[in-house]
């Protein structure tokens, strides 16, 4: 969430719950600069005491930090940079420190074991880049607490990865509405065919990429081990098993395949040998049984399967779920 001097908000973190209190508290970092960390607990009836009345059951700690151009707004220009690069990285903050060395507000950008973005020297205690290896591995935020030379640090870890990138093979009209509602939600989009006329239809003004090739040259046409998922849609039997000989070779995460099961298993055996490396990996009919029919509701269907897979979740209802919403967290101690 962004706050300016003048009171302007940006995003949210409660659904507006505690942003006008937020408002108020970023005054003091206007102010001196200093990053002020802040704690809300709605976890009992006493919430009402800050006259907020959330009742929301939850607690949250909210680090304020100060954006600058002197300073070039770190550490959204750490972001922009990662993003930039189409690399991850985790974005380290240091939130609570009695560390002279490491003070609270420090930030800076790890890239494996080295420091690509920050103001702090090339090299840095073991014990940020462990954790930070954590997250990647684990692929959700992460707040820990250090202790070095004789002092107790308290760093939140934040993994930043580019946007999931989303290639979509077949560019006929049903792929109109998967295009639209990828985009809307900040993934990057390629749309491949072989026929030309499709490509050139203009149906597809959103897509960051349209590319027309032979399934035999898409592996030297684009980058495959950038693209985070994939959906096969050429509605022609014979290039979805060229396609799919060719993608099976690759290392793509999630590969969808429209049409019913029956359709997918002549698929795979007229691939051979190559099947066996699409295990764990090809979904097909692609996407999440949530009653679709339209183009528009299979295309919210796939998407939604796509980031389930992603993300590492079974896609059901959120009132079956029996553990807290958002519990990626990891805590832990070094």
């Amino acid at each position: 969430m962004l706050i300016t001097a003048s009171g302007e908000c940006h995003g949210m973190l409660g659904g507006g719950c505690f942003e006008d209190d937020l408002k108020e508290k970023a005054g003091a970092v206007f102010r001196d600069g200093q990053a002020k960390l802040v704690f809300y607990d709605m976890r009992s009836p006493a919430d009402a005491i800050w006259g907020l009345g959330m009742g929301c059951n939850g607690a949250l700690r909210i680090l304020l930090q100060s954006l600058s151009g002197q300073d070039n707004y770190r550490p959204l220009s750490f972001i922009e940079d990662s993003l930039r690069r189409e690399k991850s990285g985790v974005l380290v903050t240091v939130y609570e420190s009695t560390d002279p060395e490491w003070q609270a507000g420090t930030v800076f950008l790890l890239d494996g074991d080295q420091i690509v973005a920050g103001t702090v020297g090339q090299s840095v205690p073991a014990f940020f880049t462990r954790s930070a290896h954590r997250v990647l591995r684990n692929n959700g935020p992460l707040t820990d607490t250090h202790h070095h030379a004789g002092h107790e640090l308290k760093v939140f870890y934040d993994p930043i990865r580019p946007p999931t990138h989303l290639l979509i093979v077949g560019a006929g009209p049903d792929a109109v509405p998967l295009v639209q509602l990828a985009k809307g939600l900040g993934w990057r989009v390629s749309v491949v065919d072989h026929r030309p006329a499709f490509i050139k239809s203009g149906w597809f003004p959103e897509a960051d990429q349209r590319l027309q090739c032979y399934p035999e040259e898409l592996t030297g046409a684009m980058a495959l081990d950038q693209v985070h998922a994939l959906v096969l849609m050429t509605h022609n039997i014979e290039y979805d098993e060229r396609y799919l000989k060719v993608i099976a070779a690759t290392a793509i995460p999630y590969i969808g395949l429209l049409g019913p099961a029956a359709r997918r298993d002549r698929l795979l055996v007229s691939i051979g040998a190559d099947a066996g490396r699409l295990e764990g990996r090809l979904f097909g009919p692609a996407g999440l049984d949530i009653g679709a029919e339209t183009p528009e509701e299979i295309a919210l269907s796939i998407l939604a399967g796509i980031q389930a897979f992603l993300h590492r979740r079974d896609g059901g209802q959120l009132f079956n779920k029996t553990r807290p919403l958002h519990d990626r967290e990891i805590p832990g101690t070094s």
